[in-house]
């Protein structure tokens, strides 16, 4: 009778312990004894003609590994924030969204507890569900993407690091023997007598592409320090550690300036201030130069999201800041009714080679076909034009791709190489908690709004707006902003042995 109930005993020790195990990897054996769950995911994007294909696709593949099923959502780039923020102030218990230092802000979101906290402690969810991506992304860059300590979103496994100039059509720069610019431009004002040949030759394109939030503001490559949208920085060089006004500094006033020429000539299209879907431009045909973050490859990568060739000219040099470690992320609800499931999905997504190249390249032989399987080389297949987001830096771990048949066989090795010799940021790390200046913050980003894009693009005149702007964000306090961040970078670098 004792050694009956011995082993009765031993086995529901088994059963429990099994459970437990399935639970904790979320891709063990008694994974389908979980309960069925549908999971919800929001990414932002070009919205693709096959996207519910693809989503029946993954769904076919995750439902015996996890018992569960997403639905995945694209918005447009030009609606993904206010979508988002309307279903989180909603309270909408979706599971997972993208999100970036650049729309649906990260900072802002866990600010308010929009966000689930990954790697509490006492409540580590990261380890216990998804502790093959803590090992992919280490512990260098989730301390990045960490807010006092805590990580709220899972980084993109890619570059970390960037650095910025243009991308150029080459079928233009063939067709008019433009070659020389790929030597001859090291700065914006280098490309004036190539944009002026487009203006000239072809009437029906865009000579420079500057658009609001996508423009050559950013060849001034500043180390924000608060949001986007806000002009609290830092210079990317690690000379200084004095915060500042970006807007008050010689070189934006200068860069604004040359725009505005640009826009004066005609080179940058006349609505450019209220148009934010630049993608769609480039897939049409529309532009000859385009301001861009770079990395290698880059360019290959463009051509095969356009449709268009394109050959990039690098500017700045390449950093690595905090803006790489919360530049592309996938965030889990703090209303999700499943973030244990979520976070095994993307534990899945982020390891599992063939769901994650489903959901970046689609159906093989449909949306693309193998030049060499056992390289992992592709080109476009028959339906390419039916789905090819091009967004392999923000879906997952890029080490994982596969790579066009255009593109660098070494291109993984050149992303290793080009992460070590960036410049790391002193700030690298840094994440500032704007509790005590939100105020400050909705307002500089209201006057950010209502006068950036105008400058940006050409739209208005430097000379006359830079004061008016100046003096709007004053009165909004961004100087407050500035001295409450300063403070705390203060701290942050005394607590880290940075340079002072």
């Amino acid at each position: 009778m004792k050694l009956k109930k011995f082993f009765v005993v031993m086995l529901v020790v088994a059963f429990v312990l099994t459970s437990v195990i399935g639970v904790v990897t979320g891709l063990g054996a008694s994974s389908s004894k979980l309960p069925y769950v549908k999971l919800t995911w929001y990414v932002i994007g070009t919205p693709q003609k096959d996207w519910d294909l693809i989503n029946q696709k993954v769904n076919e593949y995750i439902k015996p590994k996890l018992n569960a099923e997403i639905k995945m959502t694209m918005f447009d780039w030009g609606e993904y924030n206010d979508k988002l923020q309307t279903k989180i102030a909603a309270g909408e218990p979706f599971d997972i969204c993208f999100t970036a230092i650049w729309t649906n802000n990260y900072r802002t979101n866990v600010a308010k507890g929009a966000f689930l906290p990954l790697n509490k402690p006492g409540k580590d969810l990261l380890s216990k569900y998804a502790p093959k991506t803590k090992k992919l992304l280490g512990d260098d860059f989730i301390k990045g993407a960490s807010i006092n300590g805590i990580l709220y979103a899972i980084p993109a496994n890619k570059e970390k690091a960037h650095n910025w100039g243009f991308i150029v059509r080459m079928d233009l720069v063939k067709k008019y023997k433009l070659d020389s610019m790929f030597k001859k431009v090291k700065k914006l004002e280098d490309l004036e007598p190539y944009l002026k040949i487009i203006k000239q030759k072809e009437p029906g394109i865009y000579p420079l592409g500057a658009y609001a939030g996508e423009s050559p503001r950013f060849l001034l490559d500043w180390d924000k320090v608060v949001d986007d949208d806000v002009p609290v920085s830092l210079y990317p060089n690690n000379k200084s550690t004095k915060i500042i006004n970006e807007l008050e500094q010689p070189n934006t006033k200068a860069l604004f300036k040359t725009v505005r020429k640009y826009y004066l000539a005609g080179y940058i299209r006349k609505d450019a201030a209220s148009v934010t879907d630049w993608m769609s431009d480039l897939k049409a045909g529309k532009v000859f130069v385009m301001p861009q973050s770079l990395k290698p490859g880059k360019d290959a990568e463009m051509s095969i999201s356009t449709g268009y060739q394109w050959k990039q000219i690098d500017i700045t040099p390449p950093v690595m800041s905090t803006r790489e470690c919360i530049g592309s992320m996938q965030a889990i609800n703090a209303k999700s009714k499943n973030p244990e499931r979520a976070l095994m999905f993307l534990e899945l997504f982020n390891t599992d080679k063939y769901l994650n190249n489903l959901v970046n390249f689609g159906i093989e032989g449909q949306h693309y076909v193998f030049k060499d399987k056992a390289k992992g080389i592709i080109a476009p297949g028959p339906k390419a034009k039916d789905y090819s987001p091009g967004l392999g830096w923000m879906f997952g771990n890029q080490f994982i791709n596969y790579i066009y048949e255009n593109e660098d066989p070494n291109k993984w090795k050149n992303f290793e190489e080009y992460n070590k010799k960036a410049l790391p940021l002193l700030s690298l790390g840094f994440n500032f908690d704007d509790s005590k200046v939100k105020t400050q913050v909705a307002a500089c980003k209201s006057v950010w709004k209502q006068y950036i894009p105008m400058l940006e693009t050409g739209s208005i005149d430097p000379d006359k707006y830079i004061p008016i702007a100046l003096n709007k964000f004053k009165q909004a306090g961004v100087n407050v902003i500035i001295k409450e961040a300063q403070k705390q970078y203060d701290e942050f670098l005394k607590k880290t042995g940075r340079k002072k």
